[in-house]
């Protein structure tokens, strides 16, 4: 008798995974799609204007549309049968993404955008538009309160960056190179630190006095050795 009831509930749960019926409204996908698509360019525009990244904003935000577009049309599909939803899990936990995103703003956006194509594939058009609109909003006026509050100093790939590359078996410490560079800057936050067996690499941002540019070069120089690598970068040319 248990031998019956376990083939009919095997055979129910074959026939509940195997005979579902996908039918997509091509009207309801074709706005998901659309949306996403736009929603997503949205997203790209914000992110080139106010990220504080220091990596290529243009060649990253390239993977921000197909991204929303695939996520859309995966939930689209999946949402009408969980044989495929189940099959979707197994396929991705096979999956290795090797690409180190060192920017944890990067993530950000990248969620944001997955999760416009979640909601536009689930249907939820005014839901994923709204959201958009009042995050996007939040993301400028971060940006533009962030900018005042330190002297006009502008978070955008065009600042002024300084890098440190100090070689491991140097016993001089970045503290040490900071300390003696503080009195020129306005405005100094680090913004990356990567320590590796071989070197410990340093990158700031940084706001300086126009008259104290010269002398500030000077010291550069005398601090630069074969075992401490500064480099420096900015938006008007001036101190490179």
């Amino acid at each position: 008798m248990e031998n019956n009831n376990q083939g009919i509930n095997t055979k129910q749960l074959e026939n509940f995974f195997l005979n579902q019926n996908i039918e997509i409204n091509f009207t309801n996908f074709f706005i998901a799609l659309f949306l996403s698509l736009i929603l997503a360019y949205i997203v790209k525009f914000t992110y080139i204007k106010v990220s504080r990244t220091l990596n290529d904003k243009e060649y990253f935000s390239e993977t921000f549309v197909p991204l929303a577009i695939i996520t859309t049309l995966v939930i689209t599909v999946i949402k009408f049968s969980l044989a495929l939803s189940l099959g979707l899990v197994g396929a991705l936990s096979i999956v290795r993404f090797r690409a180190a995103i060192k920017e944890p703003e990067e993530l950000v956006y990248l969620f944001f955008v997955i999760a416009i194509g979640l909601a536009n594939g689930a249907n939820q058009f005014l839901l994923s538009t709204l959201s958009t609109i009042v995050i996007v909003i939040f993301l400028f006026l971060r940006s533009t309160f962030a900018s005042k509050k330190n002297n006009n100093f502008e978070f955008n790939s065009d600042v002024n960056i300084i890098s440190i590359n100090i070689n491991n078996k140097s016993e001089i410490n970045v503290d040490e190179i900071i300390k003696k560079l503080k009195p020129y800057f306005k405005y100094l936050k680090l913004k990356s630190a990567n320590l590796d067996d071989n070197l410990r690499s340093y990158i700031f941002w940084y706001n300086i006095e126009e008259d104290k540019i010269e002398k500030f070069l000077k010291d550069l120089k005398t601090i630069s050795t074969n075992e401490v690598e500064i480099s420096i970068y900015s938006k008007t040319g001036a101190y490179e």
